[in-house]
């Protein structure tokens, strides 16, 4: 019974292993694996594990399994339809491993797993490249290694009916697994940094279908924003310098709204440009004086080709084909398949006159506008622009005006502008931004709509801000003379937080992201920064400094101690605040901690094994002293028989001898039993015991 639980045990490693590996492909494949396919593969592999645990046959046949497969090949084909190819393969690869779980008998089975299981997480790596991808290969990696290892001596044991796997063997391959993963990754490191990179990552060309993600549209419709409230994801990271004082002036600019259909604003800007617009230029020298705000933006895929920046942006530098809208408006010719970093500059918006075009685009509204609004509109307009804001401001804040996700309950189809401005005062954003840039309008201030983000989460760890698709927003900008376009939030959820509409505020609760998110969201942060990021040129330039810091060092080496450390100049650059240091300090010392920990334990081995000889050594020089001649291994037996000793002594010294020298660990506390005896024999020698 011990013989057969010890060969099934020996047996179910694989098919375990197999199954924890196509878990983690489904986990990095994601929502692009089908419901069907999931079942399908869940199945198949219970089945599996279950025939491994109880030796049973296949449940199925071999032309069974081949029909099947192909069978749910074409399932896959039909139902994810012609041309997304990303679909289709994600749920082949899961076809395939199910069939595979059923037949989990040898070697070449989980060489076969482990192909397709890399194949599935080469797929993950078209539709994903957050860090959490680069744990699942890594770990499937390790599973994979420790599989290719083991599996063979299973099928040998197997094959001879033997035993000799046990616990402490797949102990063994765990350890010696990790040690060889951990001894790898520096290498695989130095070779990431050392192998050419492509100008595009291998899979942009193909993006995925049905990936597009809920974010940021330029068009101001009801129920837009009000969908991503509740969504966590992120939209973008952001370093600030210098850093601000309070996030809730933190207001990221995306689209700029002109054109009031009366149910939707859309960007449309007028034809006629404005007579000065903000410097764009690549030499800061050439910006316009006054203190610019830096901030280096990582914005994550999804399907907006809008960039983000605080207000008034003067200056960008974007990797990506791109053009600029005339009123500031940064787009890319299509939506980032992939996270992108951009830098754009932002200052104080600079006084601008509007021309005549541009005038009655701000001013437009749609023909259909209720009268009761113009009558309303009348009623809150004051004598000059600053009065009229004012007066709209305050009445926007009263407390007839609630800010709510939902339609009100008399509207449960939901509600019109007219309805919001007119009756119900409740609504989320876009009704405050759109009804309050309606009134301007028609009480003659120049308006128009802003959409973007608002506020942000600062990560005290990587020290940058995150901003959530739930932090949509909009909001007004309306033109004063000799003020230019100003910033009004009129939604009650900015109100409440003191902000007026010059956008000063007073006191604030600091808005962080939550502690227990905190490291791993800075380790999304760092995986984008050292590993999706790193372009050719930055490669380039990596190697470039690593080079430039090698011969400040050795040219450093040749002065004396004393200049070294006095002069400053020979360690500047030599500085693990430098990307190029930090990447590749890192690896060497992960590198040189590997390398000592195999040296310790080879000294150790080394030590012990000349321990075992020196005790080995005594215990033929103790026989010697008896009278053995002959140290060839099996004559000890005859000599102890041939001693004039009393027969349990004999056995005593024999047990003991046998211990010292062939066993697996003689020490001195066998050493000294084995002298004890030969004194006692020497002792009862005058005796004539035999």
């Amino acid at each position: 019974m011990r013989k057969a639980t010890s060969l099934v045990s020996a047996q179910n490693v694989g098919p375990l292993l197999a199954a924890l590996m196509g878990l983690l492909v489904l986990l990095a494949l994601g929502h692009e694996v089908a419901i069907w396919a999931i079942v399908l593969w869940l199945s198949a592999t219970g089945l599996g594990l279950y025939g491994s645990w109880k030796q049973h046959p296949l449940w199925f046949s071999g032309r069974l399994r081949l029909v099947g497969g192909l069978l749910f090949l074409l399932l896959a084909f039909v139902l994810s339809g012609w041309g997304n190819w990303l679909a289709i393969a994600s749920q082949s690869v899961l076809v395939l491993l199910a069939v595979k779980a059923l037949e989990m008998r040898s070697q070449r089975d989980f060489y076969q797993v482990a192909a397709l299981v890399l194949l599935g997480m080469g797929l993950a790596a078209w539709l994903r490249v957050d860090v959490l991808l680069g744990i699942y290969l890594l770990i499937t990696l390790y599973l994979a290694l420790l599989g290719l290892l083991w599996q063979p001596l299973a099928d040998a044991a197997s094959a001879r009916g033997s035993v000799a796997l046990q616990g402490r063997d797949f102990r063994y391959m765990l350890v010696f697994s990790l040690a060889f993963m951990v001894f790898l990754l520096p290498m695989t490191g130095l070779f990431f940094l050392l192998l050419p990179r492509t100008p595009t990552p291998l899979w942009a060309w193909a993006p995925p279908q049905g990936s597009a993600r809920s974010g940021f549209s330029p068009d101001l419709a009801p129920d837009q924003i009000s969908r991503l409230a509740e969504d966590p994801a992120v939209a973008f990271r952001a370093q600030i310098t210098p850093r601000p004082e309070n996030p809730e002036q933190l207001y990221w600019v995306g689209a700029i709204l002109w054109h009031d259909q009366g149910t939707t604003w859309e960007p449309d800007p007028p034809a006629e440009k404005l007579s000065t617009r903000d410097v764009q230029s690549d030499n800061p020298d050439q910006l316009p004086a006054g203190p610019l705000t830096r901030q280096e933006i990582v914005i994550s895929p999804g399907d907006s080709s809008y960039l983000f920046a605080l207000s008034s942006p003067r200056r960008w530098q974007i990797p990506l084909a791109h053009h600029e809208l005339w009123d500031g408006v940064m787009q890319l010719q299509k939506p980032p398949s992939l996270p992108l970093r951009y830098v754009v500059w932002s200052g104080a918006s600079r006084v601008l006159s509007l021309r005549s075009g541009v005038h009655q685009a701000a001013l437009q509204v749609p023909a259909t506008t209720p009268s009761a609004i113009v009558t309303l509109a009348k009623s809150l307009a004051g004598h000059t622009p600053n009065q009229t804001i004012e007066h709209l401001m305050h009445w926007f804040r009263g407390p007839s005006f609630h800010y709510s996700l939902k339609a009100p309950a008399a509207y449960p189809h939901g509600q019109t502008m007219a309805d919001f401005l007119l009756h119900s005062h409740t609504g989320f954003c876009e009704y405050y931004a759109g009804g309050l840039a309606l009134l301007l309008r028609l009480d003659g201030v120049p308006a128009r709509v802003v959409t973007g983000y608002h506020g942000g989460e600062y990560n005290p760890v990587g020290h940058y801000w995150l901003v959530r698709q739930s932090m949509a927003h909009a909001w007004v900008q309306a033109w004063i003379a000799g003020k230019g376009w100003v910033r009004l939030d009129a939604t009650p959820a900015a109100a409440a937080t003191g902000l007026n509409s010059n956008g000063n505020s007073g006191a604030f609760a600091a808005d962080e992201v939550p502690a227990a998110q905190r490291v791993w969201d800075w380790l999304q942060w760092e995986w984008i920064n050292t590993v999706i990021d790193l372009t050719p040129a930055k490669q380039r330039s990596l190697w470039t400094s690593a080079g430039l810091q090698f011969l400040h060092f050795f040219q450093s080496s040749q002065t004396s101690s004393q200049k070294i450390l006095h002069s400053p100049r020979h360690w500047s650059g030599f500085s693990a605040q430098q990307p190029a240091w930090r990447v590749i300090v890192g690896i060497f010392a992960l590198l040189g901690l590997v390398l000592l920990w195999v040296w310790y334990r080879r000294r150790q081995a080394t030590r012990n094994t000349n321990a075992h000889d020196y005790w080995r050594h005594r215990a033929i020089e103790a026989l010697h002293g008896l009278g053995l001649k002959d140290a060839r291994p099996g004559q000890e037996s005859v000599f102890c028989g041939t001693l004039p000793f009393d027969s349990t002594l004999r056995n005593q010294l024999l047990q003991h001898y046998s211990l010292q020298r062939y066993g697996p660990h003689p020490d001195a506390d066998g050493d000294a039993k084995l002298q004890a005896i030969i004194v006692q024999m020497r002792h009862n020698s005058s005796t004539g015991c035999d």
